[in-house]
């Protein structure tokens, strides 16, 4: 081999393990797999029939030493359940990006939100930043990645083909749709936000509301009192509630090749609150010091009172990101409590009541969505010692242990039938053992957490970390 030819041999960079949740670090994974008859430990209930979608990032190619996890490749996920056979399913999400880095066999877009720093062969994509690693949203029969930052594309739900870019028809005038959006389950209807809309990054935002056969049937903007986060957001029979996080967007810091969001720890988060037949225009912000939150579990509205429910952090719950001086911050102070808000819609008060529920330490927060946006009993969450059930009427929280090295991801709830009680059916999530490389797909009974899973549909690998999910019923 002459001294030509082994210089124009390929030499692939390092892969780097990514910064995550927690001080966590995660491999890729990089798999695209299907398994036919998992191995089946337990019994899959009968009614239990239709299919589990979990998505979640894994970087097909070699990143910065810097990377996030955020800034990972949309993996797909799912576990087709019939008659107690279980079948598994993985796909990458087939994004412009994606599709644009396999072509040229190599990382092109290096930062996440932030395109300074991108591979001089990285084309000028509009989607540039849509990974589709979020949210396995399934809606009204169809099936969406969804990216907060982008528009999202939709999914066969069998197959798990990336199919086109999903705007409502070209009616859709935000170039973001948040990565959590509500089902209305009286309507039917999809409400959701677009945070930095205009891409201005001036706080710009749209509500976003769809019809039950995903036909926009309103978009109008505000711009938020200070460029923040927002990841999720509530919505109640009367109310919408926006909530501002303290990670400023700062354009001269992205210029010179820095992290989109940084953490403000001298700024309170913001809650602005409108009624949902009025208008942007009569949104009501009010402060919450020392309340840090990236996801929401419920929220309601009682006479003259707005009360949300979720996990909050009295600091940085984004590790990845430092604070604005550049420093990083406590990861111990970015651990959440299940916390629920008052907000007093005719009081003088500009702050909400803040009440931190002792011992529901956690994060990602699910509910039994048949009783989203009105008064409920029941939440679920992931916590540091497990899965979790909270009673909001006693406070009693419920918990089966599971600690490392077995990481348990979100649970989506799936109730028994049709016109079944609220908390009555099953609890499904995915588990890894990193130690051993397997994974599974777990239930457990609702109501019945505490005596762990009554079955598990196992598959020879560790998935890679998976954000969020849906269970599509009859979906097979």
């Amino acid at each position: 081999m002459t001294i030509n030819e082994r210089q124009s041999l390929y030499v692939q960079p390092q892969f780097h393990s990514v910064p995550s949740f927690y001080g966590r670090q995660f491999e890729p994974v990089r798999l695209e797999a299907d398994l036919f008859d998992c191995q089946i430990e337990g019994v899959f209930p009968e009614e239990l029939k239709g299919t589990f979608f979990g998505l979640g990032p894994d970087h097909q190619y070699p990143t910065f030493e810097d990377d996030i996890i955020l800034n990972g490749d949309g993996s797909l996920l799912s576990w087709r359940i019939e008659g107690g056979h279980v079948d598994f399913k993985s796909r990458y999400v087939q994004t412009e990006r994606f599709t644009a880095e396999r072509e040229a066999r190599k990382k092109l877009f290096n930062v996440y939100r932030n395109p300074v720093r991108d591979d001089p062969d990285a084309p000028g994509l509009l989607q540039r930043d849509n990974t589709g690693n979020t949210y396995a949203w399934y809606f009204n029969g169809r099936l969406f990645a969804l990216r907060e930052d982008s528009h999202p594309n939709e999914i066969d739900p069998v197959t798990l083909e990336t199919k086109e870019v999903f705007n409502f028809d070209g009616a859709l005038k935000s170039t973001a749709l948040s990565a959590h959006g509500k089902i209305d389950p009286v309507t039917g209807e999809w409400w959701a936000f677009g945070m930095y809309a205009e891409r201005q990054w001036a706080g710009e935002c749209a509500l976003i509301v769809a019809d039950k056969n995903a036909k926009l049937i309103r978009e109008e903007y505000f711009v938020a009192p200070y460029p923040g986060m927002m990841h999720d957001f509530a919505v109640t029979r009367e109310h919408v509630i926006f909530d501002i996080q303290p990670f400023r967007v700062d354009e001269e810091r992205m210029k010179k090749g820095g992290q989109f969001y940084a953490f403000d720890p001298d700024q309170p988060s913001l809650w602005g609150i409108m009624p949902r037949d009025g208008s942007t225009s009569d949104i009501r912000w009010f402060r919450a010091p020392g309340v840090v939150c990236g996801h929401i579990m419920n929220a309601y509205t009682e006479g003259k009172k707005v009360i949300v429910d979720a996990p909050a952090a009295p600091g940085n719950s984004f590790p990845f990101f430092t604070d604005v001086a550049g420093n990083p911050t406590d990861i111990e102070l970015g651990n959440a409590t299940i916390t629920r808000l008052e907000f007093d819609l005719v009081g003088e008060s500009d702050q909400p009541k803040v009440t931190r529920i002792h011992g529901a330490v956690g994060e990602m927060p699910k509910i039994d969505d048949r009783f989203a946006m009105m008064r409920y009993k029941y939440g679920f969450f992931r916590g540091a010692d497990g899965l979790n059930r909270i009673d909001w009427d006693t406070l009693e929280v419920r918990n089966y242990p599971m600690v490392a090295p077995n990481v348990l991801h979100e649970c989506t709830f799936v109730p028994r039938y049709e016109g079944a009680a609220e908390g009555d059916g099953w609890l499904l999530a995915v588990v890894n053992h990193a130690a051993t490389n397997r994974g599974a797909l777990v239930v457990f009974d609702a109501m019945k957490i505490e005596d762990g899973p009554i079955a598990k549909a196992k598959i020879p690998y560790s998935t890679h970390m998976t954000f969020h999910g849906s269970f599509a019923p009859g979906v097979l």
